[in-house]
């Protein structure tokens, strides 16, 4: 199974030296918990969760990006299969997984995507 075969959903990305408050307002007005951090081509550096920013933003000024994001993000490239993103969020206990492609991020993938798609091709 592929990954063109379920739903991506987009994702937001900021700059490591974007502001924690900023990024904190990007999530909350897109409704999102993560944010990738990605350099100026575009190549996935990191990813900032809302518990990135409430347990380790939350008593610092003029935090950024690059000072809470978690570093090597573990990810799996779009011509992988779906099984390889199922043991990588197995791995990080997530239920999600980056897609890239060349080390770009293109989106998001989640078990409840992954169990969507089975179950309608079950039908």
């Amino acid at each position: 199974m592929e990954f063109h075969n379920i739903m991506v959903h987009a994702v937001l990305t900021c700059k490591e030296k974007d502001k924690a408050v900023d990024i904190a307002k990007k999530l909350k007005e897109n409704k999102e918990r993560r944010i990738f951090v990605v350099d100026d081509n575009d190549k996935l550096k990191g990813v900032v969760t809302t518990t990135d920013l409430v347990y380790k933003a939350f008593e610092k000024k003029d935090v950024i990006a690059k000072d809470i994001m978690t570093k090597n993000v573990k990810h799996v490239d779009v011509k992988e299969d779906i099984e390889k993103a199922l043991e990588i969020m197995n791995e990080i206990k997530s239920f999600v997984c980056p897609l890239t492609e060349d080390g770009k991020v293109l989106g998001v993938v989640s078990h409840h995507d992954i169990l969507s798609h089975v179950l309608g091709s079950l039908e």
